[in-house]
């Protein structure tokens, strides 16, 4: 926490800029920019990890929408919800800051032999050109950054740019396995260790062979070493001061000040508290609940939960993952609100594809809890109170919860063991699929149970006997049936469409690994589908280019459509 502290004027200034995709980054003479002129080594660095934490989580918003962990409320289709216009910031944060700082911080660290930089930098720079290519197929790089000299740059193909991914990472081990001079005075991610950094870069190789269908390349990253433990997790840690800087997790400030949280899914908080009977020991920590009873409520504050409103589409019964006939829930977390808005239990969110205004519900509706923002973790005592009481559980200028030191959850080594049982159960590892499915839930909802009693005050907070923390049988139920779906499923692409729905729900926050996984796979199938029609549109393969570059780049490529596929998608339709 006292290296977090050192980096409170750098992360005020990042944010700031980087806070979502939708974010205009055009600056001019920026004071707190680094430039050759005002720089050293460490500032160089400090200003490129906190920045590339801003950067990375701007990237995750639309993708959070497509897999329903997150609502897409910014249309109620496809088309209308991802414009061009809204990745200029993400875009422009990578062409104009990221990768031109990294390169000059490199030539620098390289000239004083500071190899840990020099790693962590490409490893980083690797990073974001793959997600550049994984979000927008083509990019360029060969006649990128020539500034003036070359002002629209060609592009080159997806297939080149992940070659050179690939090949900054294998640049990277070399580089850290070589003695260094130094190393960084900060390092927020690894605490300036080389092995940690070394396998990272064998993760994200792994990673890449995964989605390329690699299984030889899947071999030798698992062979190298991978993440495997909490203690090599690939986050990005938060602090806890208010203002003067703001260095807490954007989601506790948007939600534990005076303001109320932005509307989180439905389905997702469905699938955790409802869909398999039993509820997901992860669902406390993830949400917030503001006011447990709905069933008060008429057009003012939640026009949906009038009998008739629910679409015929969402009445369609249908077979989930589990083997189970179900439906989609609607207006709320659960399919059966017309019989009863009780049965919700307080999950007040968003259907997808629902952009209507927003009605002065701000203190019902559910909030973003302790993991992994740190926000407050929730022991079921709920305000209840009727709008206008001005009590609120969570907007209490930022005294309650966490206090917002959570993280940005970039790699977890949950998520390798969910990659590794789809490598698996794709034919790409001789690994036991089962095995690493089991090992994936368990260290997910273990990771979610540590990082937030790190941050705050979890359990009965008020002694009434409700709202513990989950208990070994608990999760062991949880476990079990998911085990036991997986062995009753008829066929691999049924166990398949299991793994990566579990991989889904442990992906809190993180939207480009569940996106990568459903376009490797085709599942899961039967997502909730807009609230407003009956199809959402063409599911996005691949985003737009932002309006930046196609209205000032002539050798843009033309994209007619969200239907293009990245080269190494080999998914069926998706919804």
């Amino acid at each position: 926490m006292k290296k977090i502290n050192k980096l409170f004027l750098i992360i005020a200034f990042v944010f700031a800029g980087y806070s979502c995709d939708l974010t205009d980054l055009d600056q001019l003479n920026n004071p707190n920019a680094v430039t050759a002129e005002n720089a050293d080594l460490d500032l160089y660095w400090n200003a490129i990890q906190t920045s590339f934490a801003g950067w990375w989580a701007g990237n995750q918003w639309p993708m959070l929408q497509v897999t329903r962990i997150e609502c897409m409320t910014w249309g109620s289709t496809y088309e209308n919800a991802y414009t061009p216009g809204s990745f200029n910031g993400s875009w422009n944060g990578a062409y104009a800051g990221l990768v031109p700082d990294i390169d000059a911080m490199n030539l620098m660290a390289a000239e004083k032999e500071s190899w840990i930089h020099v790693g962590a930098g490409k490893i980083l720079k690797g990073y974001v050109l793959q997600m550049l290519v994984d979000k927008h197929g083509d990019v360029p790089y060969t006649e990128a950054w020539q500034g003036t000299e070359n002002a629209q740059p060609n592009f080159d193909s997806q297939t080149a740019v992940y070659d050179v991914a690939g090949g900054l990472y294998d640049e990277a081990i070399a580089d850290l396995n070589k003695t260094a001079i130094g190393a960084p005075g900060v390092d927020i991610y690894y605490g300036s260790s080389a092995a940690k950094w070394i396998k990272l870069a064998n993760t994200l190789k792994f990673r890449m062979a995964l989605n390329k269908g690699d299984a030889g390349g899947i071999s030798s990253a698992l062979a190298a070493g991978v993440i495997e433990a909490s203690g090599d997790d690939w986050r990005f840690q938060y602090g806890t001061n208010r203002s003067n800087p703001n260095s807490r997790h954007p989601w506790y400030s948007g939600a534990y000040e005076s303001g109320a949280s932005s509307y989180t899914s439905n389905y997702f908080k469905w699938e955790l508290h409802e869909e398999k009977g039993i509820p997901d020991p992860r669902v406390r920590y993830y949400y917030k609940r503001q006011d447990l009873d709905a069933s008060n409520e008429d057009l003012f504050t939640l026009d949906c939960v009038v009998t008739g409103t629910e679409p015929q589409w969402y009445r369609d019964p249908y077979v989930n993952a589990y083997g189970v006939t179900t439906t989609w829930p609607f207006c709320l977390g659960s399919n059966m609100v017309e019989a009863d808005p009780k049965n919700a239990k307080g999950y007040w969110g968003r259907d997808h594809g629902n952009d209507d205004g927003t009605p002065p519900d701000g203190q019902k509706r559910t909030a973003r809890g302790i993991y992994p923002g740190a926000g407050m973790y929730d022991d079921g005592n709920a305000a209840t109170g009727v709008f206008g009481s001005g009590f609120s559980h969570t907007q209490r200028q930022g005294t309650t919860g966490g206090g917002g030191d959570g993280h940005q959850p970039m790699l977890m080594s949950s998520m390798i063991y969910f990659m590794r049982a789809e490598a698996a159960q794709d034919g790409l590892s001789s690994e036991n699929a089962r095995d690493m499915l089991e090992t994936a839930i368990r260290q997910s909802i273990g990771e979610v149970m540590s990082y937030s009693a790190g941050w705050g005050t979890v359990g009965d907070l008020n002694a009434d006997g409700v709202g513990g923390v989950p208990e070994d049988r608990n999760i062991n139920s949880y476990v079990n049936y998911v085990l036991n779906a997986y062995d009753a499923a008829g066929d691999s692409e049924a166990k398949l469409n299991i793994i990566v729905k579990e991989f889904r729900l442990a992906c809190m926050g993180n939207g480009i690994e569940p996106f990568n996984s459903m376009r490797r796979t085709g599942h899961p199938t039967e997502m909730q589908s807009s609230m407003k029609a009956a199809s959402a549109g063409t599911f996005p393969r691949l985003f737009p280019y932002p309006s930046d570059v196609t209205n000032l780049n002539a050798n843009a490529p033309v994209r007619t459509g969200l239907g293009e596929k990245v080269f190494w998608d080999r998914a069926g339709s998706l919804n």
